[in-house]
């Protein structure tokens, strides 16, 4: 897509094993079409990542640079090639 940056997304913990790897590039602008990107080309991080109604789950955080994207835009958080994303699952033990 002409004039869309490729953004290099870092998975974590079992994100990982869909995509067999930790690191993934895809077109995107923003956080949601990032997201909506990583669904179609590994449909088995549907479940993983977002709920129903399309939204990103709970236990699911996403960083752009650090920052976490509730308190940004949320999923209309903009990303561009520069940008440092991460996706990771909240993980909870003792």
């Amino acid at each position: 897509m002409p004039g869309v940056p490729t953004v290099t997304v870092r998975l974590f913990a079992r994100l990982r094993t869909p995509v067999g790897s930790g690191v993934v590039s895809l077109q995107a602008g923003d956080i949601r079409t990032l997201v909506d990107a990583l669904v179609k080309r590994y449909p088995a991080l549907r479940s993983e990542l977002v709920d129903e109604s399309g939204e990103l789950r709970g236990t699911i955080k996403v960083m752009v640079n650090g920052r976490n994207v509730e308190f940004l835009q949320g999923l209309s958080t903009p990303v561009g090639e520069e940008d440092a994303v991460a996706i990771f699952p909240l993980v909870a033990g003792g």
